[in-house]
């Protein structure tokens, strides 16, 4: 028996005097234990989540934080039925969630009509464009209560002795961050040396496709079909909620087109237009550079779970790339 059956019951019993009727585990995700639960009382089919990460930018009090600042913007995110956070990590946090009418987009995507895809990829652009109009103080990553861990001002400094010299903000909070992840890549001293200079080569000439000046844009983070529920209504597809919201940052806008654009949404005209004209214009040189360094960090947590071939695999794609640009 799950580890969290037990668990699950006592939870419904408590915040809805309900029994469970049906329990079912949830393999996507990576953070935290999920299921879809069903009861004997309204609202008769919930999504229960247990903290499985005390990360403050990925726990699941972040996550609320979340949610409820999009709620306020009326983006369709879950309605939370309870949730329980411990102050001291002696038992599980949970939330139970709201479970979305319809289907998820990437298990129906394949199904749909050309003509379908173009109007579903529309209702996602302009999905991002509300998502985008909320602006945070500084860059970095979201955490509980919604404080942003940002790498600026954590630096060893002297005293001042000169001029002060300008730097740019946004590129030190997203080059550290990056070269964070390059730093573990390399660790496991598999990586081509040539690679490594020629990434460094690359990533330094191209820092101007990725700057960024205006204010700090909060960003999904996860932003792909598989997070997304639509259901058919009166012949056309609509957009009934978005989920998972850990990876939540405050960065560019351009970071929430890296799943996309895995996707082929940008490989695709008539999608990639569909996509403009939903959200607008679109820097899809950001994108890409912005999709390269999360490659990297891809690469490294894929090498650090044992796979050893999607490792290679993404680092040989990287390769192929900035040596064709």
């Amino acid at each position: 028996m799950d580890k969290y059956e037990d668990k699950i019951r006592e939870v419904v019993r408590k915040d809805f005097d309900a029994k469970v009727l049906e329990i079912k585990r949830i393999t996507e995700g990576y953070s935290h234990y999920m299921y879809g639960v069903k009861i004997d009382k309204n609202p008769f089919e919930v999504i229960i989540r247990f903290s499985n990460n005390t990360d403050k930018s990925v726990s699941l009090l972040k996550e609320k934080y979340v949610m409820d600042r999009l709620r306020e913007k009326d983006i369709p995110v879950p309605k939370i039925y309870a949730f329980y956070h411990p102050e001291e990590k002696k038992e599980d946090g949970y939330v139970i969630l709201e479970k979305f009418n319809g289907e998820r987009l990437d298990l129906v995507w394949d199904s749909l009509s050309k003509k379908e895809k173009i109007q579903i990829t529309k209702e996602l652009g302009r999905l991002l464009s509300k998502i985008h109009e909320i602006k945070l103080p500084q860059y970095g990553f979201i955490e509980e209560e919604g404080n942003i861990d940002s790498e600026l001002g954590k630096e060893f400094k002297f005293r001042r002795e000169g001029e002060k010299i300008n730097y740019s903000p946004f590129l030190r909070q997203v080059l550290i961050q990056g070269l964070k992840d390059f730093a573990r890549l390399l660790s496991y001293r598999i990586v081509n040396p040539k690679f490594a200079s020629d990434w460094m080569f690359y990533l330094s000439t191209n820092l101007h496709k990725i700057e960024f000046k205006k204010e700090p844009t909060f960003i999904h983070g996860d932003f792909m079909t598989g997070h997304i529920f639509v259901e058919k209504i009166n012949g056309e597809y609509k957009i009934r909620g978005i989920i998972d919201f850990e990876f939540a940052q405050s960065t560019s806008p351009e970071y929430d087109f890296i799943k996309l654009h895995r996707q082929g949404f940008f490989e695709d005209e008539e999608l990639k237009k569909a996509l403009k004209e939903g959200y607008g214009d679109i820097n899809e040189e950001a994108v890409e550079m912005h999709r390269l360094m999360r490659d990297i960090g891809f690469a490294q947590v894929v090498l650090d779970s044992g796979n050893k071939e999607l490792a290679e695999k993404t680092l040989r794609s990287i390769e192929e790339k900035i040596k064709r640009k």
